[in-house]
């Protein structure tokens, strides 16, 4: 196709290196109720986390687990979570009373990325209209440079819950998953929103995949965050 060749050429510059694979996740199962999380995962770190089981101190029915029956919710701050190792993309499913927020930091801390709650409220009980629990929130950098993230709720903490989180060597953008986000990758995207094959890459969440994911990818490979902007 002419708009791949004339892509291919523009993107040639910016191809960065090969990645290698790695990704982390993360459940919260198997810890007792009210349990504080600090180092008890290998090459990683929490800040102000706290288990909370469903059945004993959680309140479920608000606050369903994406999975499983533990979350993490955060206890008397934001949550900070450190890497041992550096990554491209974070991910998780959160819900919340409050609006949140995600930030990506380097290891020098600098602001890679961040992401914010689509709703100010989306329990499952007395969230906003529109809203469901376990929204799906993920920041991601263009390099696998990835060092902390960190979720604020409420100042004081007791305002959001989360759950099945990840983090992952390959960035969102990288469709085919083989370390780089290029002009395949943007081909893929737009073969989903012409749906010659099947949409499963709803990078913004906003319910399909259109122009806005086709954009976010062709970012992504000219060197930027795989982010809505």
């Amino acid at each position: 196709m002419r708009f791949c060749a004339v892509l291919a050429f523009l993107l040639a510059a910016a191809v960065p290196e090969p990645l290698d694979a790695g990704a982390l996740t993360f459940n919260f199962e198997g810890f007792p109720d009210r349990t504080i999380l600090t180092v008890q995962y290998a090459g990683i770190a929490f800040t102000n986390g706290i288990i909370l089981s469903a059945g004993v101190t959680l309140n479920e029915f608000e606050f369903p687990p994406h999975s499983g029956s533990n979350i993490t919710s955060d206890n008397g701050g934001p949550i900070t979570i450190g890497f041992a190792a550096r990554f491209q993309s974070f991910s998780g499913y959160f819900t919340y009373g409050v609006p949140i927020t995600i930030q990506a930091f380097d290891a020098s801390d600098n602001l890679l990325a961040a992401a914010a709650s689509r709703f100010s409220n989306n329990e499952a009980l007395s969230g906003v209209t529109g809203s469901q629990p376990n929204e799906l929130l993920a920041v991601s950098s263009s390099a696998a440079n990835i060092a902390k993230v960190v979720i604020t709720g409420a100042a004081g903490g007791t305002s959001f819950t989360m759950d099945d989180i990840s983090a992952s060597s390959f960035s969102q953008c990288d469709l085919n998953q083989d370390g780089n986000v290029n002009v395949v990758d943007v081909q893929g995207i737009i073969d989903e929103d012409l749906g010659v094959i099947q949409a499963t890459d709803d990078l913004n969440q906003d319910g399909a995949v259109n122009v806005v994911d086709v954009q976010i990818v062709i970012n992504a490979a000219l060197g930027w965050a795989c982010a809505a902007t």
